[in-house]
Formats: structure tokens, sequence, C-alpha cells
């Protein structure tokens, strides 16, 4: 399983994505279109946790999310999960 988290930004979100022992694997700035998300988990481990911000657009995200086989993880953009 590997851990994976989308920074959302205006026009597109910063990817990165970790393995089961927190190291960086892989970085990437993906562009906000359709498909995108889709693309870029197709190159990660099938079923793996995607954090999203619950920031006012996140629903199309958790719906790729979800089409890439992941499973969305919902997160306060203002709470420390520290």
């Amino acid at each position: 399983m590997q851990c994976i988290s989308f920074d959302a930004h205006k026009r597109y979100m910063w990817a990165l994505v970790e393995d089961e022992r927190g190291k960086i694997v892989h970085e990437e700035r993906v562009a906000h279109r359709k498909g995108a998300l889709i693309e870029f988990l197709a190159g990660c481990k099938l079923g793996s946790p995607v954090a999203v911000e619950t920031i006012g657009n996140w629903y199309w995200m958790a719906d790729e999310i979800e089409a890439a086989g992941m499973i969305p993880m919902l997160a306060h953009p203002l709470r420390d999960y520290s």
C-alpha cells in the first residue's frame, strides 16, 4: 500500500506518493482536467488511500479517485494530523 496526497490549488494540484515507510517515491504537478487524476493514479498501487482537502470542489476529485480504484480520504485543511 502507498499513501497518496493531493494538495489542491486553483488550476492544478501537487501530488505526493509515499511508500509504507513514509519515503517519498514520486511527486508531480497534476493539471485540473477531466481524467488527469485517473491517469496519475494508474501508476500507483490499487486500493491505496488518497488524502484530499475538503475544499469547495473536492467532490470531482473524490469521483476520479474512486474511478481509479483508490480510497478517497477527506482531510480538513486546518487540522493537524501529525
